[in-house]
């Protein structure tokens, strides 16, 4: 008969990994937000709102655990520049792709992102010295690729989108992310000086005073119960709760289980934006980002450093 202890551990560990996947689910939404909340208010002020609120419901969270607040702020100076560029900024430019891409374009910039576990890799060799299997890495980036190639279809291939700005910004948000990981491991920075709440407060300061340079503020329609329902969950959804179950999950739940499920979020968020935006759907929407799925996980195969 195991003992308490170990029934209380086991449990605690299951609670974790039910949190992680929560996390997944809930960052298969985060696209589908930033465009929802751009259409509604424009993308800065609804990223100032969702980014300023998750901000407060992980403080909260930690608050209600009996964590010390001040530990939000006590983050090596590294980390709060890094930060800035791979939180921060990352998120910002991520918003605004999805706020300025056409509507036929947004389930392949939700793609282009999804590429950072491959870059991730590419950071991994230059700087942390990995040394991975050249064949799988080479093969990854290429299924990668193929990925974002197929997504958007075989007619649309040949009509190329009106801007490229968001294209870009998607890719080197996603750029940004994975350089931002890598030196987190590099300088062995341990979770809980992440700072990923000190960063999303940066990240809504950031938000508001470019929509404040943009004139949004002052062109705000008037509040409606769709656009508090979109600022809600995404504050509270992919933004609050998703980090913070996500970082409990990878410290007490199955590493391994969490690892293998987070593959999804490609397949799981082109779904969605699949059902919700029918403008985007194609038929190589699905399987380009089953072969970004593929790739990430053949670069973790691979050897890289993707969590």
């Amino acid at each position: 008969m195991p003992s308490k202890s170990l029934t209380i551990k086991t449990r605690t560990g299951v609670g974790a990994t039910l949190g992680a996947i929560g996390s997944i689910l809930l960052w298969c939404w985060s696209g589908i937000c930033f465009r929802k909340g751009s259409e509604a208010m424009g993308t800065m002020v609804y990223l100032t709102f969702i980014t300023g609120g998750g901000a407060l419901t992980a403080g909260l969270l930690q608050y209600l655990h009996c964590r010390r607040l001040s530990d939000i702020f006590r983050l090596p100076s590294r980390v709060m520049v890094a930060g800035f560029f791979g939180v921060a900024l990352y998120t910002v430019m991520l918003a605004a792709a999805f706020g300025m891409a056409a509507p036929s374009d947004i389930g392949l910039i939700n793609l282009l992102n999804y590429l950072w576990p491959i870059w991730m890799v590419v950071f991994s060799i230059i700087l942390l010295g990995d040394r991975p299997k050249p064949f799988l890495v080479i093969s990854a980036v290429a299924l990668g690729f193929l990925g974002v190639v197929m997504s958007r279809g075989i007619d649309p291939f040949y009509q190329l989108p009106s801007s490229f700005l968001p294209h870009a910004l998607s890719l080197g948000g996603g750029f940004l992310w994975a350089m931002y990981c890598v030196l987190l491991r590099r300088w062995q920075i341990p979770e809980e000086k992440g700072g990923t709440v000190f960063h999303f407060f940066i990240c809504s300061v950031l938000a508001g005073t470019i929509a404040a340079f943009k004139g949004q503020w002052q062109s705000l329609p008037p509040l409606t119960g769709t656009m508090l329902f979109w600022v809600l969950f995404g504050a509270v959804g992919p933004v609050g709760l998703a980090y913070y179950w996500w970082e409990i999950g990878v410290k007490r739940g199955s590493i391994r289980l969490i690892a293998s499920l987070a593959y999804f979020i490609p397949i799981g968020s082109s779904i969605l934006i699949s059902l919700i935006f029918k403008e985007s759907m194609s038929a190589g929407l699905l399987p380009g980002a089953i072969l970004i799925a593929g790739g990430a996980w053949m670069v973790r195969s691979a050897g890289g450093q993707t969590p």
